[in-house]
């Protein structure tokens, strides 16, 4: 039996995620993790390809992987959590896992590569899981996005090409060649975003913050409460507090509203979802509630946030 290729795989997977777009709108952020079956830990997407097929369009989406993208030529605009900016020449962007993302391509031209992956792939590999979790980009990024000169983008797409070339090779060789490729994509990252002063004081990966961003994740729309999150953790909340304000500079209660708060932005800019049930689906049972929560977040009414967005998506 031949072997896939990683374009094999990624045109597979691009038409599920067309299929999904146009099946789940309703969900106003598509959750990937839910909604698509084919699982992968690993997918390289040409965006020369994938942006045409999805006619420029991909709607608001949440997924576990991570993403680095490099825009080698296109146009339009790409939100990641809260940064809304241009697509430019020779952009690099980077999203953590879970953040909310939506792109808009007003060109259907595009030149690029978008590469998603699990942390959990290199446990199949020899390169050791904490060296990919101990690059400067998983840290605190303070910008998603970083332009670059023509030489440095040409060297990201060589190593992106070279990923693409992989038919060749067993999968135990490929896995371990698409290891080594992804940290070498994360050095250049670490090396691009500090040099232009993009990532804040970093700190080395810990295991426990990891843990209660994946609850966070799973819970953000039941469980607003510190206690809940230290006690499914094992540890007291003042731990808790501890080790988030030291790594990543906001104690547990600020990190669970950031949460609310950036899944409320998406909703109110993207969908056509009255405010009482963008209030239900973030876990407020009372829209007034919900309203003075955001309105003490943000100084700005839902309603008021929501009539500063134009977006094609609602």
């Amino acid at each position: 039996m031949p072997l896939e290729s990683l374009t094999e795989k990624s045109l597979k997977l691009q038409d599920a995620y067309k299929s999904t777009f146009i099946r789940f709108p309703e969900d106003g952020i598509i959750d990937l993790d839910i909604r698509i079956k084919q699982r992968f830990d690993v997918c390289l997407f040409n965006l020369n390809q994938f942006i045409p097929f999805m006619e420029g369009i991909v709607p608001p989406l949440t997924t576990s992987k991570f993403t680095i993208a490099l825009i080698r030529e296109g146009e339009g605009e790409k939100r990641i959590g809260d940064f809304v900016f241009p697509l430019q020449r020779n952009m690099l962007y980077f999203i953590p896992s879970r953040v909310v993302q939506s792109t808009i391509h007003r060109k259907l031209e595009c030149e690029g590569y978008m590469l998603l992956f699990d942390i959990d792939f290199f446990l199949k590999t020899s390169v050791p899981k904490d060296s990919i979790l101990n690059r400067k980009i998983f840290k605190n990024m303070t910008q998603p996005f970083v332009h670059l000169a023509e030489e440095e983008a040409q060297a990201l797409s060589d190593i992106f090409e070279s990923m693409l070339h992989t038919t060749a090779f067993s999968n135990r060789e490929k896995d371990e060649m698409m290891a080594v490729k992804i940290l070498e994509l994360l050095i250049h990252c670490d090396q691009y975003f500090t040099r232009c002063g993009l990532i804040g004081q970093s700190s080395i990966y810990h295991p426990l913050i990891q843990k209660f961003n994946e609850l966070l994740d799973r819970e953000f729309k039941k469980q607003r409460s510190v206690q809940f999150y230290a006690s499914s953790l094992n540890v007291h909340p003042n731990h808790l507090n501890f080790l988030l304000k030291t790594h990543i500079g906001m104690n547990a209660k600020q990190h669970i509203n950031k949460k609310i708060l950036s899944e409320s932005k998406y909703l109110l800019s993207t969908s056509n979802f009255i405010i009482k049930e963008i209030a239900n689906r973030v876990g407020f049972d009372d829209p007034n509630n919900f309203s003075t929560f955001f309105q003490k977040c943000t100084g700005m009414s839902p309603g008021s946030y929501r009539t500063t967005f134009n977006s094609p998506f609602r």
